[in-house]
């Protein structure tokens, strides 16, 4: 028996060997896979909210391990049976107050996956590490999976920051990382894109800090730690400074904890006919949506940082989902995307400090 599989063995006795299972999908060691034996668990949604409560110790040593955790099979079938899991964690601060893509709250700390249209990939990150405030965990709960494609994509970040050239971590680490992004003015018919795609890549102001009133985003941003300017098209420019690489603030491990790859404008981060249409269409406007520099303020050449995108593929895993399924994640350790789908797809999430 290897010590992987002994170690699983190891947490599924603690479990209960009589009431779940652990194991893992065929396509690769995330992520590790919790399924009942016990048919309470999967037909009581109180069942199961009590034995997750009670075994939640259990769960954060897990995470910790493998990184991120599918309970798959549980009763869990509506967002109230989700929204009862999400009581077990502390709330992420500030929600999702200046984040960097559109997604609406349905209730209580739940809110909608991204609204980045179907037709286009959500690229490998770690959920607001362009920001001083960042949730620690993460959890996912589908309640329809997409008839085609739109699989959540998995990233080992420890893996990935073993594959980056040291040099590269050396000089990142030293300069950091300067997310600089805009918020156009709130929507109005003489301002709308006219690129749907635009409307949810380019989000307005008013919907991305909840508020049509200009001083209290000055004072979010402020809490937030963001600095500001008002440009005059209406617009706001936002800038965080960030480190390249994080301590685990419990494994003390250094992992690679930013959103270099995919706030930077290149065609491996858009693709290539969504980076000519950015260049395209911005070259006359006063600020891009995103744009990513070294601490400094220095530009990124896109030939230095292929290497971040050569060892996020390398280790990349395509998750597909099943109706009910729930997801936690470590999110510093654990980066996270979608794939391209069709159909309806209903995949909810809620952050955690």
């Amino acid at each position: 028996m290897d010590q992987r599989t002994d170690r699983v063995e190891h947490f599924q006795a603690m479990l209960g060997s009589s009431q779940v299972q652990c194991g893992f999908l065929s396509h690769g060691p995330m992520p590790l896979v919790i399924t009942p034996v016990d048919n309470t668990l999967s037909d009581d949604s109180e069942a199961f909210a009590t034995w997750y409560r009670q075994h939640r110790a259990v769960f954060d040593s897990l995470l910790l391990e493998f990184g991120c955790l599918l309970f798959r099979g549980f009763a869990l079938r509506e967002n109230a049976d989700f929204q009862v899991i999400a009581q077990n964690y502390p709330e992420h601060a500030f929600g999702y107050i200046g984040g960097a893509t559109p997604r609406k709250n349905i209730e209580g700390r739940v809110y909608e996956s991204t609204r980045i249209p179907p037709t286009l990939k959500i690229g490998l990150h770690q959920e607001k590490a362009y920001m001083a405030h960042y949730p620690l965990k993460l959890a996912f709960f589908c309640k329809q999976p997409s008839v085609e494609g739109g699989e959540t994509i998995l990233c080992d970040m420890r893996a990935v920051t073993r594959r980056l050239p040291a040099p590269l971590i050396e000089r990142l680490s030293a300069a950091r990382i300067q997310y600089v992004r805009n918020f156009r003015a709130p929507s109005t018919p003489e301002n709308e894109p006219r690129n749907t795609h635009m409307r949810e890549y380019h989000r307005p102001w008013d919907e991305a800090f909840l508020t049509d009133d200009p001083q209290r985003v000055e004072q979010l941003c402020r809490e937030t730690h963001l600095d500001y300017q008002w440009l005059e098209d209406g617009s706001i420019t936002v800038s965080h400074t960030g480190d390249a690489v994080l301590k685990h603030p419990l494994t003390g491990e250094s992992i690679w904890f930013n959103q270099l790859s995919t706030q930077h404008n290149n065609a491996r981060s858009l693709g290539k006919p969504g980076y000519a249409y950015i260049q395209h269409a911005y070259q006359d406007k006063p600020a891009r949506p995103y744009d990513v520099r070294l601490g400094d303020g220095t530009p990124i050449p896109e030939a230095d940082i292929a290497p971040i995108y050569d060892a996020l593929e390398a280790q990349e895993i395509a998750f597909p989902w099943r109706s009910g399924d729930m997801l936690l994640i470590d999110n510093i350790a654990v980066a996270h995307g979608r794939n391209p789908f069709k159909g309806q797809r209903d995949v909810q999430v809620a952050l955690f400090d």
